[in-house]
């Protein structure tokens, strides 16, 4: 299985193609716009890349999705239909590809 952890080279192909697309994005802006949101993307991938490498529900979580662009779209449409009480339920569903029943039930209104 590859390394999540990307190389020197990789990193630069990884933020222009896989996910975070700093190229197109951030071309746009007026003056401080673009450099704001780019030094920010930046800073996502620093510290998705520490994620990577430190946390390991983390890291199952991305192994789970193979492609980091498939691994954020997973988090967004997870976290559009369910409220996760904790850090590490997000990611347990994530890498497992289930929700525990329990958050999928509609609140209950007194």
């Amino acid at each position: 299985m590859k390394s999540l952890r990307p190389t020197h080279h990789e990193s630069f192909n990884v933020l222009k193609n896989h996910g975070y697309e700093l190229e197109h994005n951030f071309g746009h802006g007026e003056n401080f716009l673009a450099m704001t949101l780019a030094a920010l993307n930046m800073l996502a991938f620093a510290w998705h890349t520490m994620l990577d490498l430190l946390e390991p529900p983390w890291r199952k979580a991305r192994e789970a999705a193979e492609k980091r662009t498939s691994f954020f779209a997973y988090v967004g449409t997870l976290t559009s239909f369910v409220v996760f009480p904790s850090w590490a339920e997000l990611l347990d569903a994530l890498a497992t590809f289930t929700i525990p029943p329990n958050l999928l039930e509609p609140p209950k209104i007194e």
